[in-house]
């Protein structure tokens, strides 16, 4: 019943809309909203996102085709809507740590919980909508784990430092999960204990060059802190 008077609120005439007070309009956007938002969820879940259209999501929704369109003009709109709702609500991951031992284990937390809704991680990795939302994340991200790669990259020459960065950036994503699991048919738990050897690995190897590169620099000052000749 209470699923059929949501239906009802969500179908209602721009008229009768446009008669309510301001706050209840705001929340039957907002409710109006959140139905197209799970429905969008569940077809995603079913069929994936290539198979998504505006009138199957009107249907599911139990709102008009007229409704979802002026919430959503387009299906790149929709798309781009759900992607923000679905990083929000299923996706809500925290601020990188600031030491590699954090962010190797927050990846593979994440890979595990990635598991249980496989659909929705594809469409934030693989739509372009989808990493249009997750970019302004993902630079801010990318700025933590250049920070905690300093710890082993330092003394790293800039070509070094660049090329570390790059490779933590790929298997820290999400789309390194949905290749491991499709083309390997690998579980998330499976995903992440690959990623912390490669990673913990790329560490080691970084860690050595760095304390390298620290010393041939202290030994090129000399004793007494200046440039030997």
């Amino acid at each position: 019943m209470a699923g059929l008077g949501h239906e009802r609120l969500a179908s209602q005439s721009d008229e009768t809309r446009d008669e309510l007070p301001r706050s209840l309009r705001d929340q039957h956007h907002e409710l109006t909203r959140e139905l197209i938002m799970r429905a969008v969820v569940k077809r995603l879940e079913e069929n994936g996102f290539a198979e998504l259209t505006v009138p199957e999501v009107a249907r599911a929704s139990g709102v008009s085709l007229r409704t979802v369109y002026r919430h959503f003009p387009t299906r790149d709109d929709l798309l781009v809507g759900a992607s923000e709702w679905i990083a929000a609500n299923y996706f809500a991951i925290g601020e990188l740590p600031d030491k590699l031992d954090g962010v190797i284990e927050q990846l593979v937390a994440n890979a595990k919980t990635w598991d249980e809704h496989p659909e929705l991680v594809r469409t934030m990795a693989l739509t372009r909508v989808g990493n249009a939302v997750r970019s302004v994340r993902r630079v801010r991200r990318l700025e933590r784990l250049r920070e905690a790669l300093r710890e082993v990259t330092a003394n790293l020459s800039d070509a070094e430092r660049r090329r570390a960065e790059g490779v933590f950036g790929h298997l820290n994503n999400m789309l390194a999960w949905v290749t491991m699991r499709d083309e390997n048919g690998m579980s998330g738990e499976e995903v992440g204990e690959a990623l912390r050897w490669a990673m913990e690995t790329l560490i080691e190897d970084l860690r050595r060059r760095n304390e390298a590169a620290a010393k041939a620099r202290t030994n090129k000052r000399g004793p007494g802190g200046s440039s030997a000749t």
